[in-house]
């Protein structure tokens, strides 16, 4: 049977607008805190040991479905792929091998037996050529986690002991089509509640639409800048807007830069209104058991 498995993409662009450049797809044991290294102001790095070898450096991505390791690494590790499937992006789609990795482990967590897509990886190897691939929800939604980018590590909790500690608005998980997605509650009776996929790899706020102007958001007069969305399958254009202001669980933005993936192909088969990177907070917690997200817990 053919399987459909859809990926979000890299956004690359120099923007005139502010200046700004955007680069833009179990086993529980003991608790666990994990240094990571933070790549262009956005890419989680992190060390893992698969199949008891190791460390290696992967990419933390919570927007991806599953995990994806490199071609080199796959043939390094000597991986015979089981099948294939299909890789669904916004630039298009592409059948890959697929295989199945026996054991991967940060620190004391662990899963056995874990799909991993083969893929060249050429735009996540661009950022650093040590990546080896990245590390999707399919190890990371076995786990309760506390993203803190000012101490660059990130926790995994035993028994929602952080729950009990952490305070700020609870934001409801929705698990659909292997994605995870988080609601965003409208701060007016005019504006819609929003679905988003909470996404460590990219650098800035994404949203579907067939036109912008149906948004309805409070956009800055600042004309919208044309860039590229990158997958590593391929890229297609869309425009950098900026919001003047804009409201995320207790978290309010100024000024908030916004990639606007315009046309009937971008929400093509998507439930997701967009995707929202990690990185715009410093820290998050994702409790999984109770299905749950808080944004700058205190």
């Amino acid at each position: 049977m053919k399987e459909r498995m859809r990926s979000k993409f890299l956004v690359y662009a120099a923007v005139l607008c502010g200046g700004l450049f955007l680069f833009m797809s179990g086993q529980v044991s003991a608790a666990t805190i994990v240094k990571f290294k933070l790549l262009r102001g956005h890419v989680i790095v992190i060390p893992i040991t698969v199949n008891g070898s190791g460390p290696y450096d992967f990419i933390l991505d919570t927007g991806a479905s599953t995990t994806t390791v490199s071609s080199e690494f796959a043939r390094v590790s000597r991986l015979r792929p089981a099948d294939r499937v299909e890789l669904v992006t916004v630039a298009g789609s592409r059948f890959l091998p697929r295989a199945y990795l026996s054991s991967v482990s940060i620190g004391a967590k662990s899963v056995e037996n874990l799909e991993a897509i083969i893929n060249d990886l050429t735009e996540a190897r661009a950022i650093s050529s040590g990546i080896h691939g990245a590390l999707g929800q399919n190890f990371l939604s076995q786990f309760n986690i506390l993203i803190d980018y000012r101490e660059r590590q990130i926790e995994f909790e035993d028994n929602d002991e952080l729950a009990t500690e952490l305070r700020g608005e609870r934001l409801p998980i929705e698990w659909r089509d292997e994605r995870m997605l988080i609601l965003s509650r409208p701060v007016t009776p005019a504006r819609k509640s929003r679905r988003f996929v909470l996404d460590s790899g990219i650098g800035s706020l994404v949203l579907f639409t067939e036109d912008w102007r149906n948004l309805k958001l409070d956009w800055e007069n600042c004309p919208p800048e044309y860039v590229e969305a990158r997958t590593e399958i391929g890229g297609r254009g869309a425009w950098l807007r900026r919001l003047r202001s804009y409201s995320l669980g207790e978290v309010n933005f100024s000024s908030l830069p916004v990639v606007v993936m315009e046309s009937d192909l971008a929400q093509s088969g998507r439930i997701e209104d967009g995707l929202l990177p990690t990185s715009l907070f410093q820290r998050v917690y994702i409790n999984q058991r109770k299905h749950f997200v808080i944004l700058n817990p205190k």
